[in-house]
């Protein structure tokens, strides 16, 4: 008889997740860990990301997202290597479904089932809880914590989305993922074109590009910040790790369904675009999260200063 794990996993995977594993959220997060992020946050990494340093409370505490979690069920897309637009400078998986929404739907599917026949408690995040994901992804067993700060996943590298679910089931845990392999590779430390990636595998969002392309919400860019032609989010540490060459070239399906929108744009198009337009083309991305004042401001700062 299959325990819940094997069930899990199977239903998870016939569900269209490409990795799937899961954690204990005993200690977690280790103190270590835990030391680090307080760091990055108190070191001012966060940039304008107040976000984050409010909710480190939640972060290091599972038990306040979900009264008596016991383990995550860690779940993640390949959102392949293959660019849509080689011409647009937006990150690859920008030009896919919004992982927010595909994540939702499918863990919420999930969930039902779970609750039929498992019974427990269960709590959906991926990007929408204050949880440290990409250490529960380790933790789980998918990947290790690359020099770019990302996750790096065997089958994928680093083009992976994460999601997954709290439970108050006491689950048989997978192996930490056992060492790291980046090796001497420091590939992706030499390629920043900002110098935004730091020693200890973290990232400062002061320097970085997709923070100022993607998180930030004012008119125009302070006096320094160059986004070097990049007109949302960054693809430079992913195309030039060694392990983006082991990724599929296409996108896992469910996220495939936008990529057409992305085909046939220039950078200039944001400027002469309204918001119907924009509204119309690009709902269900993830460059809604910009806005088209945000996609304007970035296209203007890029034609000033083109790559």
């Amino acid at each position: 008889m299959k325990g819940p794990e094997d069930l899990i996993k199977r239903h998870l995977y016939g569900l269209g997740f490409d990795i799937v594993g899961i954690a204990s959220l005993l200690d977690f997060p280790s103190p270590d860990v835990r030391e680090r992020v307080l760091r990055w946050v108190e070191e001012g990494r966060a940039a304008g990301m107040d976000w984050f340093a409010e909710s480190l409370e939640l972060r290091f505490d599972p038990d306040k997202l979900l009264p008596g979690a016991a383990s995550a069920i860690v779940v993640a897309l390949g959102y392949g290597r293959r660019r849509v637009n080689p011409s647009l400078p937006i990150s690859r998986y920008a030009t896919r479904r919004d992982y927010h929404r595909v994540f939702r739907g499918l863990l919420r599917k999930f969930v039902r089932w779970a609750e039929r026949n498992l019974g427990g408690r269960y709590r959906i995040f991926s990007d929408s809880a204050p949880i440290l994901e990409r250490e529960l992804a380790v933790r789980a067993g998918l990947g290790w914590i690359g020099k770019s700060s990302l996750l790096i996943t065997p089958e994928f590298g680093p083009n992976v989305l994460l999601g997954g679910v709290l439970t108050d089931l006491l689950l048989i845990p997978d192996s930490p993922f056992p060492y790291d392999r980046c090796g001497t590779c420091d590939r992706c430390v030499r390629a920043c074109p900002t110098g935004a990636i730091l020693p200890n595998r973290s990232v400062d969002a002061n320097r970085c590009i997709s923070y100022w392309t993607v998180e930030y919400r004012g008119e125009e860019f302070p006096p320094g910040v160059d986004t070097h032609g990049w007109i949302f989010g960054c693809d430079v540490c992913t195309d030039v790790c060694p392990w983006t060459g082991r990724s599929p070239s296409l996108a896992n399906p469910h996220l495939r369904a936008k990529e057409e929108r992305f085909r046939d744009i220039s950078p200039r198009d944001f400027l002469r675009m309204d918001e119907e337009e924009f509204r119309r083309r690009f709902a269900g991305t993830p460059v809604m999260r910009a806005g088209l004042a945000g996609m304007r401001r970035n296209v203007k700062a890029a034609l000033k200063d083109p790559p």
